[in-house]
């Protein structure tokens, strides 16, 4: 087959587009959220709040200001959703149980690493304790881990942070295991159940390592848009596509997925799901209507970092745990998305509170379009970021840039 020839642009956008980033806010009904998620497949879950947590952001820059409530319908009434490990802890779709279900399989297998033989051996040593939370849980129902008492033969031990947490890294093993699920979640504290209870009878299990590569893989594809076979292995559940450049052989040869070639990109073989070629000929037609929105640290579009600085040149790194005086950028900082470019970044800092967002810094990258009307557009996510956090009031630090000052100060 030959290969579908695209510009870069025409790469970036479909990257955008794919993710829900692109054209006007819908109408944030269920539908809509639906829609969403079944597009990017999962939503990273995230404990710092110094704006929103990330699963809540991921959305918004999607969906606009929407009801919270109508996320947790869906994860803890529904159970459309559950909270699982997709590239990291998140919240994924019910329908792609048998995806996951491959790693609670595989989940004792293959850890030959010095840290996954210690873990296993703790769990073998701490059978008995494994089995009093489980028996726990089945006789009281949904438990917070305060619940339960630590009665470890061999307690956790580290020289770290992790120390005597026994109880929180056997709720890990065994939901890793698929054991157990989070019940019900208000904001860090979790309800641990058995998950049989939490989850729709008949869920499909035990498919093999090919059904869940080819699977996996297309869901990863359409997702990104156009991308590499690294860039599919990274994406939704990275790390879990055995076989990967066989089964995309396969599904170009069946005609699933199109060979791409990028201009000036000729070295590196891209691909896009046959699915994707509507939204690849409207582009390349010139239909295109942009967005200006905020990014968690943690978004689907961003996350990958190495394709990030590929596809936008832009170095995006977290520096929670830098110190606050060797930081480039801030604690926690959302980059702008104008369109189909990354055009700067924003400090921001939520007081909940006082209801006050705090704007420590805007930062512009130096290839960003200046002028009123790209300063306005910086102002309008921000302003839009302030009513979904319900912020009253937006304060600036002085540090902006100066061509977009008279639209974020004035």
């Amino acid at each position: 087959m030959s290969p579908l020839t695209l510009s870069p642009q025409t790469v970036r956008r479909a990257a955008v587009a794919a993710q829900h980033l692109a054209g006007p806010f819908p109408t944030p009904t269920r539908e809509a959220m639906l829609a969403v998620l079944h597009q990017i497949r999962c939503l990273q879950l995230d404990p710092i709040r110094a704006v929103e947590r990330t699963q809540y952001l991921v959305l918004w820059s999607r969906l606009g200001t929407y009801d919270r409530a109508l996320l947790h319908q869906l994860i803890y009434q529904e159970r459309l959703l559950f909270e699982y490990w997709a590239h990291a802890a998140s919240i994924v779709l019910t329908e792609d149980y048998h995806l996951h279900d491959y790693m609670m399989r595989r989940y004792d297998e293959g850890r030959t690493s010095a840290w996954g033989s210690r873990i296993m051996q703790w769990v073998e040593e701490n059978e008995a304790f494994k089995q009093s939370l489980l028996d726990q849980i089945a006789e009281r129902g949904p438990q917070l881990p305060s619940d339960f008492e630590d009665k470890a033969r061999v307690p956790w031990d580290s020289s770290g942070w992790t120390n005597g947490r026994s109880v929180a890294y056997m709720l890990d093993h065994l939901w890793t295991r698929g054991q157990i699920m989070v019940s019900q979640r208000d904001g860090l504290k979790r309800w641990w159940d058995l998950a049989e209870r939490v989850l729709p009878p008949d869920l499909p299990t035990g498919w093999t390592a090919a059904q869940v590569t080819r699977d996996a893989a297309q869901k990863s594809l359409r997702a990104l848009g156009v991308a590499t076979e690294r860039e599919i292995s990274k994406h939704f559940t990275e790390g879990r596509y055995p076989e990967l450049g066989r089964v995309l052989a396969e599904l170009v040869a069946e005609g699933q997925v199109i060979p791409v070639q990028v201009a000036g990109w000729e070295n590196l073989p891209h691909y896009a799901h046959v699915e994707s070629l509507p939204l690849l000929e409207q582009l390349q037609a010139g239909a295109w209507e942009p967005r200006t929105t905020l990014l968690s640290p943690f978004d689907n579009l961003i996350r990958d970092r190495e394709r990030t600085e590929r596809l936008w040149d832009f170095y995006y790194r977290i520096e929670i745990y830098v110190p606050a005086a060797k930081r480039q950028y801030g604690y926690y900082v959302l980059p702008i998305l104008h369109g189909e470019t990354l055009i700067g970044r924003v400090s921001p800092r939520m007081d909940w509170k006082k209801k006050v967002l705090h704007i420590e810094a805007v930062y512009a990258e130096p290839n960003a379009p200046q002028g009123e009307q790209t300063g306005t557009a910086v102002a309008g996510a921000i302003h839009h970021l302030a009513d979904f956090l319900g912020a009253k009031t937006i304060t600036y630090d002085s540090k902006v840039p100066p061509e977009w000052a008279a639209a974020l100060l004035g």
